[in-house]
């Protein structure tokens, strides 16, 4: 069901036998508590937009300040601030960590010569998270297979979860999120890791618009279907009301139900089909591609404008619909955590190479067809991209060469 997930968190430690999985659940509070949370997220966009100012006046006057001579500032105002004093400290200082964090990032950028992105204000209505990094156990109980999450100055919130939780003294981290539907909460769980025994197979897989992934085995994952007319319907009623009226809002929060709906299905089915990738196979290969640059608009600039803009545009959206980064960030985590090997080879000619003979001739390629002219090979051209990726994802980890790969 779309209405509650549970989501694997993405990193563990290496070093450890230990990682960091997250649940999330959904959240049942009353009508004055969706009241008070809303009043939670003004006061939070109110403290990093402070925040973010008290850095900007010292930066400009030659000085820098540190995420813990911000958290004194906190101390302080915590004193003197009626809804501050009331509030759990964890929570203004989620607030600052999620400032820290948009600093460092500006700094790498600068640093890295990328765009640099300067951290902004953020409106009170988009402000999404309330972060919690040192919940305690006390903070989420169980009453009678419900889970009673209660922090200091927030509402109460109670959670069905679909699975049984783990011992509330590995709780590590505890998250509030408000989505167009619903208020879901994040446990972050400190838990063994799992590996699971050697399969002895491997796999090569091919991002496709086609077909979502195509194997090395010659088989498919099927291509998503995104609901864009029900979305289109839903813009086009949307632009003929009046601006700010009654109706116009109540459509806005029907798309924004489609969409939040949309999504967390595109997400279920793509843990399903990475799970089923990982448990598989020990050796899973996809190519190194960098997405945002093959997303990135052709429509140029004034002076040299782009050409085929209108079929690069639509390539760009199948490219986007069939979630291409979602899927190989979830294989890269769920192999480290189940003890696999991911391998990101080289993406140059994949689709060019026979599978067979090896010889590189982009006329080969004919549409869903590969057809060497050199060794007669006839094959989906597809698979044979997947093919030649699981042949140098083999080579790059030092593994031999199976036989029968083109076959």
């Amino acid at each position: 069901m779309w209405k509650r997930t549970v989501v694997l968190a993405s990193w563990y430690n290496a070093n450890m036998a230990t990682a960091h999985v997250i649940y999330q659940e959904r959240a049942y509070l009353r009508r004055n508590g969706h009241q008070a949370l809303d009043e939670a997220f003004r006061e939070c966009a109110r403290l990093y937009n402070a925040a973010l100012e008290h850095w900007q006046t010292a930066w400009k006057h030659g000085h820098s300040v540190s995420l813990y001579e911000q958290y004194r500032e906190l101390t302080a105002i915590r004193h003197d601030d009626a809804y501050w004093n009331g509030v759990s400290v964890e929570v203004g200082r989620g607030v600052l960590r999620r400032l820290d964090r948009a600093r460092q990032a500006f700094y790498r950028r600068c640093k890295s010569g990328e765009n640099a992105g300067y951290p902004r204000f953020r409106s009170s209505r988009r402000w999404k998270t309330i972060e919690i990094a040192q919940p305690t156990a006390a903070m989420i109980t169980d009453k009678r297979g419900k889970w009673v999450v209660k922090v200091k100055g927030m509402p109460i919130l109670v959670i069905k979860p679909q699975r049984e939780l783990p011992d509330s003294a590995r709780l590590k981290t505890l998250t509030i999120t408000r989505k167009p539907t619903s208020v879901y909460v994040g446990l972050g769980y400190e838990v063994e890791k799992e590996a699971l025994p050697k399969t002895g197979r491997s796999v090569g897989l091919d991002m496709g618009v086609r077909s979502r992934i195509a194997f090395s085995d010659a088989s498919f994952a099927d291509r998503r279907q995104p609901v864009n007319d029900k979305v289109a319907t839903l813009q086009m009623r949307i632009a003929r009301c009046k601006r700010g009226s009654g109706s116009q809002r109540k459509l806005y929060r029907q798309l924004a139900r489609l969409r939040h709906r949309e999504s967390v299905r595109n997400h279920n089915e793509c843990h399903r089909i990475t799970t089923e990738i990982v448990r598989n196979h020990d050796l899973i290969a996809v190519e190194d591609l960098r997405i945002d640059g093959m997303t990135r608009s052709a429509r140029g600039t004034a002076e040299k404008p782009g050409r085929n803009v209108a079929s690069k545009s639509g390539l760009n959206r199948s490219i986007a619909e069939q979630s291409w980064g979602i899927i190989i960030s979830q294989l890269d985590y769920k192999t480290r955590w189940y003890g696999r090997e991911f391998v990101k080879v080289n993406p140059k000619h994949t689709s060019q190479t026979c599978s067979g003979c090896g010889v590189v001739a982009s006329g080969n390629r004919q549409d869903k067809t590969y057809n060497c002219g050199n060794c007669g090979l006839r094959i989906d051209a597809d698979t044979n991209a997947a093919v030649n990726i699981l042949r140098r994802g083999l080579s790059a980890a030092g593994v031999g060469i199976s036989p029968g790969l083109a076959a």
